[in-house]
């Protein structure tokens, strides 16, 4: 596999992981009584992986 190719499964990865996060979030949110606690770290690795596919994008960019 090229390393392009591989960068960019990578980074689609993370943004799967981002979109389930947020769909958790949004469950979590609509209940009578929301778990903060869960909300807030998933916040936090959405954070992570948003961090890791701005340095994947920017080692993507460096091999063009």
């Amino acid at each position: 596999m090229g390393r392009n190719k591989d960068l960019r499964k990578k980074i689609a990865g993370h943004q799967r992981v981002i979109e389930l996060h947020e769909e958790k979030i949004r469950r979590q949110r609509s209940k009578d009584n929301p778990d903060e606690g869960l909300i807030a770290g998933w916040l936090d690795e959405i954070a992570d992986h948003k961090k890791a596919i701005e340095h994947l994008s920017r080692r993507l960019k460096r091999e063009w």
